[in-house]
């Protein structure tokens, strides 16, 4: 992970009346709401016998640990020891770790920094699901596979009519792996690209968009990077966006956000039937169906990917993976950024970083632009 980020870490419906146990960036964390309905985040480990203490009960704003009644606020301090009796004082040296949180957009949101580093800036969100007004639906799951790959599967949607194929949406996936008229573009930390994905045919590329039929279609795609670890996908049906945070090394929790469809899955020329309720039913159908077709499809096919954590030198890029070499560029840059801002050194920092090495960064005064400097043309 990047440090000094804003990383979604659950919906907001994943943490309701009890305390919920997760781990995120290689810690196990303990989540529960306040009796004004705050969420507060400590380390899930009470100091005294390392107990779980999301194993324990919430007691209005206090978490206990299960095991002895040990009882911390939200700034992770023991105010309370049953064995001391209740005027008994526990020492200062109790106490757990807590974490800065918001929650916008339907997500919970965690601040990557050290103890000393002040939360700042805004959480990212693409503007086109900001501002919109109409229906949504969240999921969230996790995959077994490093979050810099998960993000490059998604970036790379010419991927979908080989590894896609056989499955029971295949009819209105895109056909043939041709790309037309790709052009990508940084802004600051977010990258956008648009391109149309068709068959390899003698027709021009726009007029495989006018074909009537799905297996014929061309598609007019949007696939946009917003660090630390978003993808939105854009194109005339759907917009989506995926999020990618990393569990550990080895596996990632997802989550995956649309919008009600513009037009209907299978022939997109055909505007949605007014079925009343349909419309929150779409969306909440469609990220099942991401979850259990498409990205069980994208798991089978990153079995064994090596090395298992992506870097610009670990794989051969094509000039259309651009998305992916930006994203690459400014994950070290930002990381790098980071770490020579922090008083102590790298070492000491509590998450893990990418183990890969890493090429030698010029001034980080202005990030996006070095993060540019050794893409591909």
């Amino acid at each position: 992970m990047i440090p000094n980020q804003w990383y979604a870490i659950l919906r907001s419906e994943d943490v309701k009346k009890k305390p919920v146990g997760v781990t995120r960036f290689s810690k196990k964390l303990v989540l529960y709401r306040d009796t004004r309905g705050k969420v507060v985040c400590l380390d899930d480990r009470c100091p005294h016998k390392g107990v779980p203490l999301s194993h324990g009960q919430q007691h209005g704003d206090l978490i206990a640990c299960p095991y002895h009644g040990f009882q911390y606020d939200a700034s992770g301090q023991c105010v309370h020891m049953p064995v001391l009796g209740k005027n008994g004082t526990p020492p200062k040296a109790m106490c757990v770790r807590s974490y800065a949180l918001r929650e916008e957009h339907g997500l919970i949101w965690f601040w990557t920094g050290d103890e000393q580093a002040t939360p700042v800036g805004e959480v990212p969100m693409f503007e086109e699901f900001s501002s919109y007004q109409g229906f949504t639906s969240r999921y969230g799951w996790d995959a077994p596979v490093h979050y810099t790959r998960y993000v490059e599967s998604v970036c790379e949607v010419y991927h979908v009519p080989f590894v896609h194929k056989g499955s029971a949406l295949n009819i209105w996936d895109p056909k043939g792996g041709r790309v037309d008229n790709f052009e990508c573009h940084l802004q600051g930390t977010l990258i956008r690209s648009e391109f149309i994905l068709r068959a390899d045919d003698e027709r021009t590329a726009e007029e495989t968009l006018t074909a009537k039929t799905p297996w014929t279609r061309g598609w007019r795609i949007g696939v946009d990077v917003l660090m630390p670890n978003m993808v939105q996908i854009r194109n005339d049906v759907f917009d989506v966006y995926l999020i990618a945070t990393p569990i550990d090394d080895d596996n990632t929790w997802v989550c995956v956000c649309y919008k009600e469809p513009k037009r209907d899955l299978l022939f997109p020329f055909i505007k949605p039937l007014p079925i009343p309720g349909w419309r929150r039913v779409r969306p909440w159908l469609m990220c099942r169906m991401e979850r259990y077709i498409q990205q069980a499809k994208d798991m089978e096919a990153l079995r064994g990917q090596t090395p298992r954590i992506s870097h610009l030198k670990a794989n051969k890029l094509l000039p259309l993976d651009k998305v992916n070499a930006h994203y690459l560029r400014l994950r070290e840059s930002l990381t790098q950024a980071a770490l020579s801002q922090r008083a102590e050194p790298a070492s000491q920092a509590i998450h893990f970083v990418a183990r890969h090495p890493t090429a030698t960064e010029p001034s980080h005064t202005n990030v996006a632009q070095s993060a540019t400097s050794s893409l591909l043309s």
